[in-house]
C-alpha cells in the first residue's frame, strides 16, 4: 500500500510537471507567437499605397499622373487555413490553385500579410465577390492609385515603366523602406527618382472574423492616410518631343536635343520604344515579346547603345592636332585614298576632294586629311585629347544604367593583340571614327554641347525641379558645369567654323541641316557596320553665336549621315525656329 502510494504520489509529480513546462511553453516561449496569431485572427493592417509624384514638361503639361484601379489581395493564412474554400476564389478570379501556392512561396511572406494577387480587375468581378464575400476567405480588395498617360508623347525611356519590387531588389538598401508588393520604378527617371516619386504609405485597420472577413473598422488603432509622392517636372518640351518621336517612325536609333547653356534635355528619343500603359499591367506573353524582340525596344539607346560614331569623331582628331600645334591652313592633298604600306585606306569621295585644309575636311569630311592625321598623332596623343573630352566616361544623365563606350588606347590594343603586334594603320581607322572606338549618343552630344559653348560642359539632365511637399513652390535643380578639352577659344573657332562651312557651303556634307534664318552648326558621320548598313550620325548646335540648341541623331543601318541623320536634324531646327526657342 505504501508503494502503491508513492506511485501514484509520483505520477501526480510527472503529470504536474509536464503541465507546468506545456503553460510555460505555450504562454512564456512561445506566447508571442499565439499571441500574434490571435491578434491577426482579429486585427488585419491593410497597408495603402501612396500615389506617385504627378510628373510634368517644362511648360507644366501632364506626362504621368494616377487613375484608381481595383485590385485583391490575399491573406496567406487564411487561404491556407481554409482549404475546403480556395476553389470558389479560383472559380472568381481564374487563377489555379497551384499558381496562389507559387505566389505565395516565391514572396516569402508574412502569412498574416496581404499581398496582391491580381491587377485592374473590372467591375463585374468586384460585384459578383460581394454577392458572396464571405465564400472568399481571406480574401479582398482595394482601390489603389495607378499610373496614366495622357499626353500624346510617348517619352517611355524617359518616363521608364514600374513593377512589383522584385525580391532582390528588396534586398538592396535603396529599397529598405519597400514591402513586398510595393510598386516601385524600374527604369527611366520612375527609377532614378524613385524615392522622391515614391511618398508614404499609410495603414488602415480593420476587424476581421475567424474566416477572415471583414466585420468592421478597428477602433483600437487609428488609421494612417498615404502621403503623396513629389510631384516633378520635367526638362522636356512635349511638343518638340512629339515632333522628334514622329521623325522616329519606323526607325531604330536615337534623337537627343539639349539646351547646350543649361543641359536642359528638351527632346529624347530611343527607337523603337514600347508603349508604357501596356506596362501597367502586363501580361507573361507582352513581357515576352519585349525581350524576344530583334529590334530591341527595352534597350535605352540615347544611353545604352554603343556603337563606332564615323566622321562626328573628325572633330576630336582635329581638336588633337589643333593642340600639337598643326596650323588649320595647312592643306593635304585628297586624291581619294591613302596608302598605308601595302594597303589603301579610301575617302568616302573616291574621285579625291583636292587640296583641303581643316575647316574644308570638317566641311567636306575628308577621310584622306584626317588618315593622315591620325598617322601623325599617334595613338597616344588622339587618346589623350579624346580623354579630354571624356570620351569612355558616363556623362553622368540623370536616368539610371548608363554606358561608358569605349575608347582605345596604347593599352587597349597591346592587351587585345599584344604588345607591338598591332598595325599602326588602326590609327587611321579610329581617327575617322571607326574600328574599335564606340560611344553613346548622349556622348556625342555632350561633345558638341561642349565645343557650342567654346569650351565649357554642363552634366545633360531630364529633372527641371521638384514641388516641395506642401505643394507651394517649385525647387529648380542648378546645372553642374565644368571645363572639358583644354583647348583655347580661338581653336574651338577652328572647328566650329568648320561645322558652319559643313552647314551653309557648298560641298558641305551637312547641308539638308540649315536654316535660311538660323546659324546652324553640323557635322555628319557615316560610320561602317559589319552587320548591315552603315549608321547614320549627325550632331550640331544653333546659332552659332549664344547657341540655344544642339542635337544628336543616330540612325542605326540608316546609310548616309547627310542623306538620313542631316534632315532629321534639319526639321528639328526648323520647328525650334518656327515656335521661338532660339529667341528665348
Amino acid at each position: 500500500m505504501k508503494l502503491g502510494g508513492q506511485w501514484m504520489a509520483g505520477a501526480l509529480v510527472v503529470a504536474f510537471s509536464v503541465l507546468v513546462f506545456r503553460l510555460f511553453q505555450l504562454q512564456i516561449y512561445q506566447g508571442d507567437q499565439y499571441k500574434q496569431r490571435a491578434e491577426h485572427n482579429h486585427i488585419r493592417q491593410i497597408a495603402i499605397i501612396p500615389p506617385r509624384g504627378v510628373i510634368y514638361d517644362r511648360n507644366k503639361t501632364v506626362l504621368a499622373e494616377n487613375r484608381p484601379r481595383y485590385s485583391f489581395f490575399l491573406v496567406p493564412f487564411e487561404y491556407n487555413n481554409h482549404p475546403e474554400d480556395a476553389g470558389k476564389i479560383e472559380s472568381l478570379l481564374a487563377i489555379s490553385n497551384t499558381e496562389i501556392k507559387n505566389r505565395i512561396s516565391e514572396r516569402s511572406l508574412n502569412p498574416f500579410r496581404p499581398f496582391r494577387l491580381i491587377s485592374d480587375v473590372d467591375f463585374s468581378m468586384i460585384a459578383e465577390y460581394e454577392e458572396s464575400r464571405n465564400d472568399y476567405p481571406g480574401l479582398f480588395y482595394q482601390i489603389e492609385p495607378v499610373r496614366s498617360y495622357p499626353s500624346e508623347a510617348n517619352m517611355s525611356h524617359v518616363l521608364g515603366y514600374l513593377g512589383e519590387i522584385s525580391s532582390s531588389e528588396a534586398k538592396q538598401k535603396p529599397f529598405s523602406r519597400f514591402e513586398w508588393g510595393d510598386i516601385i520604378g524600374k527604369s527611366g527617371i520612375e527609377k532614378e527618382y524613385n524615392r522622391q516619386l515614391w511618398g508614404k504609405r499609410g495603414y488602415r485597420y480593420v476587424e476581421v472574423d475567424v474566416r477572415g472577413h471583414e466585420v468592421g473598422n478597428f477602433s483600437g488603432l487609428r488609421d494612417v492616410d498615404p502621403i503623396p509622392g513629389q510631384n516633378l517636372m520635367l526638362t522636356l518640351d512635349a511638343q518638340l518631343q512629339l515632333l522628334a518621336e514622329s521623325l522616329f517612325q519606323g526607325r531604330r536609333g536615337a534623337l537627343v536635343v539639349m539646351d547646350p547653356a543649361q543641359g536642359d534635355i528638351l527632346a529624347y528619343v530611343s527607337s523603337p520604344d514600347f508603349s508604357l500603359d501596356a506596362l501597367v499591367n502586363p501580361s507573361t506573353n507582352m513581357w515576352a515579346q519585349l525581350l524576344s524582340n530583334s529590334s530591341l525596344p527595352l534597350l535605352n539607346r540615347g544611353i545604352q547603345a554603343q556603337l563606332p560614331p564615323g566622321s562626328t569623331f573628325k572633330l576630336v582628331t582635329a581638336m588633337a592636332g589643333l593642340k600639337q600645334g598643326v596650323n588649320w591652313q595647312d592643306e593635304v592633298n585628297c586624291p581619294g585614298y591613302y596608302r598605308i604600306g601595302r594597303r589603301l585606306f579610301h575617302c568616302w569621295d573616291h574621285e579625291g576632294h583636292g587640296d583641303v585644309n581643316m575647316k574644308q575636311a570638317i566641311a567636306r569630311s575628308c577621310n584622306v586629311y584626317f588618315y593622315q592625321m591620325g598617322m601623325s598623332l599617334g595613338i597616344d596623343r588622339w587618346s589623350d585629347e579624346a580623354k579630354q573630352w571624356q570620351f569612355g566616361e558616363k556623362t553622368n544623365i540623370d536616368l539610371p544604367d548608363e554606358k561608358s563606350g569605349l575608347l582605345p588606347s596604347r593599352k587597349y590594343m597591346d592587351d587585345k593583340f599584344g604588345s607591338g603586334k598591332w598595325s599602326p594603320a588602326i590609327q587611321a581607322n579610329i581617327a575617322v571614327g571607326q574600328g574599335d572606338l564606340l560611344v553613346t549618343p548622349v556622348q556625342m552630344l555632350r561633345m558638341v554641347s561642349a565645343i557650342a559653348m567654346r569650351g565649357t560642359a554642363v552634366v545633360p539632365h531630364v529633372i527641371r525641379g521638384f514641388e516641395n511637399r506642401e505643394r507651394s513652390i517649385w525647387e529648380r535643380i542648378s546645372p553642374q558645369f565644368q571645363l572639358i578639352g583644354d583647348l583655347p577659344k580661338e581653336k574651338l573657332e577652328v572647328i566650329i567654323d568648320g561645322m558652319y562651312a559643313a552647314v551653309n557651303q557648298a560641298g558641305g556634307t551637312a547641308t539638308a541641316s540649315g536654316l535660311p534664318n538660323v546659324a546652324v552648326c553640323g557635322k555628319t558621320g557615316t560610320a561602317q557596320n559589319p552587320n548591315g548598313d552603315p549608321h547614320a550620325w549627325y550632331v550640331g548646335f544653333a546659332p552659332k553665336e549664344e547657341p540655344r540648341l544642339s542635337i544628336v541623331v543616330l540612325v542605326e543601318n540608316g546609310g548616309s549621315g547627310g542623306a538620313v541623320a542631316a534632315p532629321l536634324a534639319g526639321q528639328v531646327f526648323r520647328f525650334a525656329y518656327s515656335h521661338g526657342m532660339f529667341s528665348k
